[in-house]
């Protein structure tokens, strides 16, 4: 496969704002507990008594929450784009929250552990922790976000998604096998949980590491390798989203789950689909930006006229 130009790898943040700087959106940071979320469109929704739906979005290995910023704006931006359209009744306010993983940010406390195999033998276990633990805060946003935002019971969050960039895709997919609270999603970058040691696997092996014990510990063969039971994504809508010439989390490894996936939804009432962006790699991009918000618009934001 064609590696592609240059341009074709690099992670532009900044553009993923659409055009929504930091000075034309309002964030507001709360803590629960110690998990510091940064919420995003709250001023924007007041005076609405609309339910709401409330979109968490995980960032990347070795990035942090303060990188979704212009991501969250973006999506925020692109939903207010297509509620002005007009073409379908909007039946939620949004709002995008934000959080470091573990280690990340403001958690960051061992550097090495968020490396890869050349710089951390325990890489393999390092990420299933970290995906383990943030569908942890994911969770945990979904039982007390209301409750801090909301003492009084102002506003009802109706109903929580969640997108994610890289890690923060891998987390998705994971809690769309475990969690029933999750069904709309779209994982960025990311690759099913069934694929996680097949990808990882892979990149050890090409590294001359074996992927055996001790990188692959015999006590997390079940929490890795047990098939995802196929009613786990029943009602579910899914966007896996995807560039073409990524090779770190290469969409290969996960195309026939995929696929699969999506040939089993609308007989269990839901909608899976893959798009994957021509000539770029393992980035995010504002073409993915639209399509996320567009995703969240149609299927947990709106209905038909």
């Amino acid at each position: 496969m064609s590696k592609g130009s240059p341009e074709a790898h690099v992670m532009d943040y900044a553009a993923l704002d659409m055009g929504v700087g930091p000075d034309k959106m309002s964030k507001k940071t709360i803590s629960l507990v110690d998990l510091d979320v940064h919420v995003f469109g709250l001023d924007e929704i007041k005076g609405s008594t609309l339910p709401i739906g409330v979109v968490i979005a995980s960032h990347g290995r070795c990035n942090a929450a303060k990188n979704m910023e212009p991501f969250s704006r973006g999506i925020i931006a692109e939903i207010g784009k297509q509620a002005a359209k007009g073409e379908r009744r909007k039946v939620r306010d949004v709002l995008v929250v934000t959080m470091d993983h573990r280690n990340h940010g403001t958690r960051l406390k061992h550097r090495k552990t968020n490396l890869a195999y050349d710089k951390n033998p325990h890489h393999f276990v390092d990420m299933a922790a970290t995906v383990y633990g943030g569908a942890q805060d994911h969770e945990m946003i979904v039982a007390f976000l209301a409750a801090y935002l909301f003492p009084n019971g102002e506003r009802v969050i109706e109903e929580f998604f969640a997108t994610g960039i890289s890690l923060g895709g891998n987390t998705v997919w994971r809690l769309l096998r475990t969690n029933p609270d999750f069904r709309i999603c779209v994982p960025i970058i990311g690759l099913p949980f069934d694929a996680f040691g097949a990808y990882l696997g892979a990149r050890a092996e090409q590294m001359g590491i074996p992927f055996a014990p001790p990188t692959y510990p015999p006590s997390l063969v079940n929490y890795i390798s047990s098939p995802t039971p196929p009613e786990a994504y029943a009602g579910k809508k899914i966007l896996s989203i995807h560039g073409e010439l990524d090779e770190l989390v290469p969409y290969r490894f996960g195309r026939e789950v995929i696929a699969g996936m999506a040939t089993r939804a609308p007989g269990m009432d839901g909608k899976v689909e893959a798009w994957v962006q021509p000539d770029r790699g393992h980035v995010c991009t504002p073409e993915m930006v639209v399509k996320a918000a567009d995703w969240f618009w149609y299927w947990g934001l709106s209905a038909d006229k």
